[in-house]
């Protein structure tokens, strides 16, 4: 079973976005040695991150952040910006390879200037 996340970001994120993430988090001898994918899904309704051929990261397509009331139903007690505009709902693993997605997650939400919440 995944594990749930959400981004709340000032831009969306994208693949460019994650593929940003990969370069920041992985070193460059890690990216030498190791097969990346980022692959759309579905038409662009999602995103999967590979990393030797396994997936670390699910992203769906961004939304826009629902208003605060809606966030704090939903949400509980998430810390979101004012100007974050944009929402991404993401899986990760649980097993090992996952915190390999969630770094990833907390990388491509800070670079789109916002944050990541993980839900459980």
């Amino acid at each position: 079973m995944p594990r749930s996340s959400v981004a709340f970001t000032r831009e969306p994120i994208d693949i460019e976005a994650l593929a940003e993430a990969v370069s920041s988090v992985l070193t460059p001898e890690e990216l030498a040695a190791t097969a990346v994918e980022i692959r759309p899904l579905d038409e662009g309704a999602a995103a999967q991150v590979l990393v030797a051929e396994r997936v670390v990261l699910t992203a769906l397509r961004p939304r826009l952040t629902p208003p605060a009331a809606e966030l704090a139903r939903v949400y509980g007690a998430v810390e979101v910006a004012p100007d974050a505009r944009w929402s991404t709902e993401c899986f990760v693993m649980w097993e090992p390879e996952g915190v390999i997605g969630v770094r990833l997650l907390e990388a491509a939400a800070a670079a789109r200037g916002g944050v990541a919440a993980h839900l459980g």
